[in-house]
């Protein structure tokens, strides 16, 4: 062998090393990058698949006599204030703890609004409070109606009144129009006629073209829908009450409607008023880490057709003219509520702020008086 060829074998081996670094390091990031494309396709689904599963009840009833229930003791159970009680075939109101040991809580039974509660019983706190229609609920008359959408008729309920203005009542994400019912008996009570919608892949109304909910940026035109509905049939203007994704779709409704000016006024109940910081929040509460919740945040945007940025409605809080009132919970582990703080205050006098620390949509559970006291003196303000 020859000097000069000597001297190139460890050349030829450090590039042929070299070489195979470089592939093996491919290897490595394409299949890092298609690990964190898959992680981040999973907690899309999390989010915009819709789910109307079954829920689980993880309590067992321990005693149900002379206008009480005892239940083992747990954060929830414990937790002071108004709360649904439910099981498969019923549902409950129940109220203070008036017995408790370190294994269990006794609390009222307000009421049993229907079903039977027995010792034994697999039932779970439900922040809803009430369940079914309202009359069943809470004893009002209401028409089953029908909102005329693109996507084919989306059910309501009507409940009549005597005034011209109406609540259009937004549930939130894979809820339903029975979380709507805590807030329509307070305006009932007060004259409002109150329509409770559903909209696109709720149970019983149209699907989306691609099976996928938008955080409230299409919802927002089945809202756009139910305004119509209520204008051509007796309404002068409306309310719009949304409640967790439902805040986010009244937000949207209010800055694509075509006269603003039949808006007389918005209430949001534990809204989700920027998505981006709200999927942070989500992440952080299931451990996910940075890199997934960035990947899920990119495949969102095009797979439901939105922007993330047109979500976040401090963007926008100069479009709100309208006076709004915020139910704004402190201890909510499910939404961004400091958004909404932020929010309030790029409103300034055009805001009025409730709050309160007992959970996502909690307020009125917290405190039923004092949430009708909020809402009404709103009311009274317009």
């Amino acid at each position: 062998m020859t000097a000069t060829a000597a001297s190139e074998a460890p050349v030829r081996k450090r590039r042929k090393w070299l070489k195979g670094a470089i592939v093996a390091l491919s290897i490595v990031v394409v299949l890092a990058l298609a690990g964190l494309a898959g992680a981040g396709w999973y907690f899309s689904n999390e989010l915009l698949k819709p789910d109307h599963s079954a829920p689980e009840y993880p309590f067992a009833v321990e005693a149900a006599a002379d206008g009480t229930v005892t239940l083992p003791r747990d954060e929830e159970t414990e937790k002071p204030g108004t709360w649904g009680l439910a099981w498969e075939d019923g549902q409950a109101l129940i109220g203070d703890v008036v017995d408790e040991d370190e294994d269990s809580v006794t609390r009222t039974v307000d009421r049993v609004i229907s079903g039977d509660l027995t010792e034994g019983e697999a039932v779970r706190i439900d922040t809803y409070a009430y369940r079914g229609d309202p009359t069943t609920a809470l004893g009002l008359d209401f028409e089953d109606v029908e909102i005329e959408t693109d996507l084919g008729d989306a059910p309501a309920w009507l409940i009549p009144a005597d005034g011209t203005t109406w609540v259009i009542g937004v549930h939130g994400r894979n809820a339903s129009r029975e979380e709507t019912l805590r807030s329509a008996e307070v305006y009932h009570a007060l004259g409002y006629p109150v329509l409770a919608v559903t909209y696109r892949n709720d149970e019983g109304a149209p699907a989306a073209e691609n099976g996928l909910m938008s955080l409230g940026e299409y919802e927002a035109d089945d809202v756009l829908d139910a305004v119509d509905y209520a204008l051509a049939n007796g309404a002068s203007d409306v309310i719009l009450h949304g409640i967790s994704m439902g805040g986010s779709t009244v937000a949207t409704a209010a800055r694509k409607i075509e006269d603003p000016s039949v808006i007389r006024g918005i209430v949001f109940d534990s809204p989700c008023l920027d998505w981006d910081s709200t999927l942070d929040l989500q992440a952080d509460n299931r451990n996910v880490i940075a890199p997934i919740t960035w990947a899920a945040k990119r495949i969102v945007e095009p797979r439901a057709d939105i922007s993330l940025h047109d979500l976040d409605q401090r963007n926008f809080a100069d479009e709100f003219a309208m006076p709004v009132l915020l139910f704004v919970d402190t201890a909510d582990e499910t939404v961004d509520h400091r958004a909404t703080l932020d929010f309030a205050g790029l409103l300034g006098d055009r805001a009025t702020l409730v709050e309160s620390a007992s959970g996502h949509t909690a307020t009125w559970n917290e405190d039923p008086e004092a949430y009708a006291a909020g809402l009404g003196s709103y009311l009274s303000s317009l």
